[in-house]
């Protein structure tokens, strides 16, 4: 029967690249997280940017107005320090996906050279099963003969 020399090498390139993909897939829920979390700070600082518009068109006193806008500064704070965790994550992903993409090559190398020595040993085989009936043949035609 066939044995593939490098069908341990084989396994493990296929383990590297499933724990590759779980690690991909949990850096896009990251990122999916990450930007649900920055879109909502956006909107709650829309709010209160329309909030503060709305007061101060019908009068706000001045400790309000500053509570507004020092709140309004650590949203701005609060969304550039999110933004950037959401560059970072996406550089991160970028790179777990040529990780993945150079995983999957390499499983796919072994794949092909397995799959070329199954077809040599099945094209063998096949070789021998024909002399052998070849021979099953001569042997009967020389019994025939005699």
């Amino acid at each position: 029967m066939y044995s593939f020399n490098l069908q341990v090498l084989l396994d493990y390139r296929k383990r590297i690249e499933e724990g590759l993909q779980i690690e991909l897939s949990q850096i896009q829920r990251t990122l999916e997280k990450e930007k649900r979390i920055l879109l909502s700070y956006q909107r709650e600082k829309r709010y209160y940017e329309e909030e503060l518009v709305r007061r101060e068109e019908r009068e706000i006193n001045v400790n309000e107005a500053l509570l507004y806008r020092n709140y309004l500064r650590g949203m701005r704070v609060r969304i550039k320090g999110r933004r950037e965790k959401v560059a970072k994550i996406k550089v991160d992903l970028d790179k777990k996906q040529v990780e993945l993409f150079d995983a999957t090559k390499k499983r796919k190398v072994l794949e092909k050279v397995k799959e070329r020595g199954w077809k040599r040993f099945m094209d063998s085989l096949q070789r021998r099963e024909a002399l052998f009936i070849d021979e099953i043949g001569i042997r009967k035609y020389q019994r025939e003969m005699k």
